[in-house]
Order: C-alpha cells, then sequence, then structure tokens
C-alpha cells in the first residue's frame, strides 16, 4: 500500500474551479508543489488568476483527453480529482455529458495513473449517491446505493472504478461525499441563485419545490481541511470513504431565511414563491430530497468543521453579493446560464 506522507508533487484536476482553487491554496501554503488541470469551464474559473507561486503550473486541459492526463501525470506524487460536470439537473436532457466527464473523466484519471506509476488519490464524491435512503443520518456503510440522478449515478460509478484500480494496484485513495459546499465563489447552487434572484428583485423570492428539501451546508474552507486532514491521517486502505457536511440538515426554506437576512433585506417584505417540483419534494427531477450524512467516521480522525451551516450560508452570501457586484456581471441562475449556453 503506498505510503500517507504529504505529497511534495499534487496534481489537482479542476483545481481553478470553487473547491480545486481553495484547495490548491492550502497547498501551496504547505509548500506543495502543485500541477493545476482546469479545461475552464465553469464560470468561476478566472479564480485561478490569483494563483501565483514559483510553486504552481496551469495547464488548461480536459480528463477526457487521455493523453494529456498522462503527460501532466508523470512525476506526481498525488492526484486529486475535483474536476466534474455539477449541474445536476442538466443530467435529465442531456446525461451523456455527465457519463463523458464524470465517468469516462474518472477513468481516465486511473488510466493515466496506471501508466505513469501514481498510487494515490483524493476523489471528490457526493451525498447524493445514497439517493433517498431508509436511514438518516446516513453512514459511508448504508447500501444499496440508489442515486436519483445521472450526477449521483455517475460519482457512484467513480467511486467503484477506484475501489477495482486501487485493489489491483496496491493504491491508497480517499473518496469524500460531500455535503452542500458553499462559499463565495461557487459559481452555482442554492445560496448562489438566491443571491442572484434577490439582487435582480428584493421584493420577490422565487423557490424550487416545496422548501422542505433538506441538505447538509458546509464552508469550503471546513471541506478543504477535512480533505487534507484525512489525506494526513487516515488508515492505509484501497479506498477510505468519508461523508463530508456539518451536523443536521437546513431546509431550503430556512436557506432563504439566512441569505435574507444576509443581503439586509427584512423577511416580512420578501414574497416566496414557491415553484413546485416533482413528486417527493424535489426542486427538479433528480433533485434528492434529503440529504443528512453521518460525519462520526472523518470525526473519529480529529475532524470538526470550524463553522456552523447557518454561519457558511451566510457568510457565502455576502459574499456572493460581493463578488457579484464588484464584477458586474450578468446575473444569471445556474438554469439561466444553462439556457443560455443551449
Amino acid at each position: 500500500m503506498t505510503e500517507a506522507r504529504a505529497a511534495d508533487r499534487t496534481l489537482v484536476t479542476g483545481g481553478a474551479g470553487f473547491i480545486g482553487s481553495r484547495l490548491v491554496e492550502a497547498l501551496l501554503a504547505r509548500g506543495t508543489h502543485v500541477t493545476i488541470l482546469d479545461d475552464l469551464s465553469a464560470s468561476g474559473s478566472d479564480r485561478a488568476a490569483s494563483l501565483t507561486s514559483r510553486r504552481l503550473r496551469f495547464v488548461q486541459g480536459d480528463v477526457r483527453d487521455l493523453a494529456t492526463l498522462e503527460a501532466v501525470m508523470a512525476g506526481q506524487e498525488l492526484v486529486v480529482h475535483l474536476a466534474a460536470h455539477t449541474d445536476i439537473a442538466r443530467g435529465r436532457t442531456d446525461p451523456q455529458h455527465d457519463f463523458e466527464v464524470n465517468v469516462v473523466g474518472t477513468w481516465n484519471v486511473l488510466e493515466a495513473m496506471r501508466r505513469v506509476g501514481v498510487g494515490r488519490l483524493m476523489f471528490a464524491s457526493s451525498g447524493t449517491v445514497y439517493g433517498y435512503p431508509a436511514s438518516v443520518p446516513t453512514a459511508e456503510s448504508y447500501g444499496p446505493l440508489l442515486p436519483e440522478s445521472p450526477y449521483a449515478a455517475a460519482k457512484q460509478a467513480g467511486e467503484a472504478l477506484i475501489a477495482g484500480s486501487a485493489a489491483l494496484h496496491g493504491w491508497r485513495t480517499l473518496a469524500f461525499r460531500f455535503g452542500n459546499t458553499v462559499g463565495e465563489h461557487s459559481d452555482h447552487g442554492l445560496v448562489h441563485d438566491l443571491v442572484i434572484k434577490l439582487l435582480r428583485d428584493p421584493t420577490r423570492l422565487e423557490l424550487l419545490g416545496d422548501g422542505r428539501q433538506a441538505k447538509p451546508y458546509i464552508a469550503v474552507d471546513d471541506v478543504v481541511g477535512a480533505m487534507l486532514l484525512a489525506d494526513e491521517v487516515a488508515p492505509p486502505a484501497p479506498l477510505s470513504v468519508f461523508n463530508v457536511g456539518t451536523d443536521g440538515t437546513l431546509t431550503v426554506d430556512r436557506v432563504a431565511d439566512l441569505v435574507i437576512e444576509a443581503l439586509g433585506l427584512d423577511g416580512a417584505t420578501v414574497e416566496r414563491v414557491h415553484r413546485l417540483g416533482p413528486a417527493g419534494g424535489g426542486g427538479w427531477p433528480g433533485d434528492t430530497p434529503l440529504v443528512d450524512l453521518d460525519t462520526s467516521a472523518l470525526r473519529g480522525l480529529g475532524w470538526a468543521p470550524r463553522h456552523s451551516a447557518a454561519e457558511a450560508v451566510r457568510d457565502a452570501a455576502r459574499g456572493t453579493r460581493d463578488r457579484l457586484l464588484r464584477r458586474g456581471a450578468p446575473l444569471l441562475t445556474t438554469a439561466e446560464r444553462r439556457a443560455a449556453a443551449a
């Protein structure tokens, strides 16, 4: 089994993105030499421009390109695979994209690792792999996993591919099932979209679903801290899986309360309109209405989030507002951006 120690050279796929750029900052602060591979398809990928270091190399490329992956992986000790297509709702009309980026892309990462001899991997999975579990909070050992969207199914497939390769080749790999990760540089998700809507019209807020969908929300810095700690102290195993989230959940209605408060608005003056989704309570087909993660395995390693879910949402809302106003970019929700690009 590959030795667990601080890696001097690390490849981060998707390293220019929301979680990736923050992870790269943390790695550089530790003295790590980092290579970013990113296709810059995420609208928030301009974050990479602020990352400067003599120990940082940026390569624009796509995880669907095996030759590029093999070239940038040479000489690396650790791979952090964050590159993914994260627009879950798009999977209803374009599941092929989820398959190509999230399944084939992960397969290519593993094949490049095999070819060049890298034996350590951290993988961004998702709490959506549980589907609608009968047991909540849900521990990593829960099964069977019955995902409810192509995105979630692709993340589950990624875990399975990693498990098979790691067992065969003696690798040490970690998969992290994230809750809803929030922060000012996120370019999608509930908090981002609520800020967009309230900036356009502070008197009216449309919410997808009945408002009772409940999920964990966690600050991006706490996600990065969890990943780095687990890489340092998790016992060696072909694949170790960890839920990453705060205790408990926030409903969509409660997140709306927190965003309205964070933006300095009076909730009594904001009309809320619920646009009901499919039967079962999700905001759209494929939206898992309940994700509640048991994080005791990760906490057993000594990790604890520094921010509560409510703090993470408030901070993300204020930061998102300030970033959007500073940039002067068009105020488009995730769905509106998707429609404009179609």
